[in-house]
């Protein structure tokens, strides 16, 4: 059975709020659009009584209001998973140093299921555990027709360089059922794609290979990525 925790990790200290400041965040944080005003005073009506951040959690999911979860290996948070106030998941990936280095954001699609919309993650300086040590930030945008935008941003530049992909994605990989509650592994899963199926997304076809386009870099992508592939885990 997996440990898991509905405790909100507060990024900024790194740490987990106890069960008492998770109910007291979000019944201070609820800030839902106007037109769930009903909904955010009926939430606040139910943290007054709550007994657990867990009651809370299975309140919230069931009404798409913001919670959290955190999943516990060797009694260390190494991944979460936080609905906000637009209802999008958000799935958090801690380092060593407990800091957030990736993140995946699905959205509930009109068939109920939820859709990888995008990735973010970052590139730190060997050694250093900062926040603000980072090198290079790379975003994945997909559309569940298959097609994908990477955006990669250098601390040091103010320019960015977008690539966007030459044919579309099997987007397979990209849905998740919607999980009763508890059942979160399958929207944390990490390892999403097979090996080389994002690399064929920007590869030129074979009779476009006399002018090679400028090759994404990220931590994931070998510099031999056109053989071996990237995104593979």
């Amino acid at each position: 059975m997996e440990n898991y925790l509905y405790q909100y990790w507060f990024r900024g200290k790194r740490k987990l709020h106890t069960e008492e400041s998770t109910l007291f965040y979000y019944s201070k944080n609820m800030h839902l659009p106007t037109e769930r005003a009903e909904d955010a005073k009926a939430a606040k009506k139910f943290l007054k009584t709550c007994a657990s951040a867990e009651e809370w959690a299975r309140y919230a999911y069931t009404n798409d209001l913001p919670f959290s979860v955190c999943k516990l290996e060797e009694g260390k948070v190494v991944v979460g998973l936080e609905e906000d106030v637009t209802k999008d998941l958000t799935v958090f990936f801690l380092d060593e140093y407990y800091r957030l280095f990736m993140y995946y954001v699905f959205r509930k699609q009109p068939n109920d299921n939820y859709f990888c919309i995008g990735i973010m993650f970052w590139e730190f300086e060997e050694g250093k555990s900062g926040d603000d040590d980072d090198k290079t930030a790379w975003t994945y945008i997909f559309e569940t027709n298959g097609n994908v935008e990477v955006i990669e941003q250098e601390k040091s530049s103010a320019e960015e360089c977008v690539w966007k992909s030459k044919r579309p994605l099997n987007v397979e990989s990209n849905w998740e059922p919607a999980p009763e509650f508890g059942d979160w592994e399958g929207l944390m899963k990490m390892e999403r794609w097979k090996q080389g199926e994002l690399d064929e997304l920007f590869k030129r076809k074979e009779s476009e290979n006399n002018n090679p386009p400028k090759k994404p870099f990220s931590p994931w992508l070998p510099p031999d990525w056109e053989k071996n592939g990237f995104l593979g885990f």
